[in-house]
């Protein structure tokens, strides 16, 4: 009877443990999310401002190669031929895309301004529907 009573207990500490794993936090995700992207058409989360901005994948000036600036205020180092940039070169290099900082894809970016801002404003995830603006015009 005692062996079956422990036998039901690994089982059901098991299965706790399987429902639990998805809900433990996760260091690399940005926040704790219930929502389902297949549930919505409009944006579920988001962020304003550029301090806020998603990892950007960039294209180094010299080399040609793929540089990743992951917050908007770190320089720009490309790993392959060692070029340097500071963060306020940002504009100079050409913008590959915005990584989406919950899902990890790539974002739909854009400018609503491009004559007077040279720096995305927007940019979507369509995986997560993840939403970062630049500024808030009201």
């Amino acid at each position: 009877m005692i062996e079956s009573l422990l036998v039901v207990v690994r089982w059901l500490r098991r299965a706790g443990l399987r429902i639990l794993a998805p809900l433990q936090k996760n260091p690399d995700n940005a926040g704790f999310r219930l929502s389902s992207p297949e549930t919505s058409t409009t944006t579920i989360d988001g962020d304003v401002g550029w301090g806020s901005r998603p990892p950007a994948m960039l294209r180094c000036s010299r080399c040609d190669s793929d540089v990743v600036q992951r917050h908007p205020h770190d320089d720009i180092d490309c790993p392959r031929c060692v070029a340097e940039h500071s963060h306020e070169e940002f504009t100079d290099l050409e913008l590959q895309y915005l990584r989406c900082p919950v899902c990890g894809d790539e974002m739909e970016h854009g400018q609503r301004h491009p004559e007077s801002i040279d720096v995305p404003e927007w940019a979507t995830c369509h995986s997560c529907r993840y939403h970062w603006e630049f500024r808030h015009d009201f």
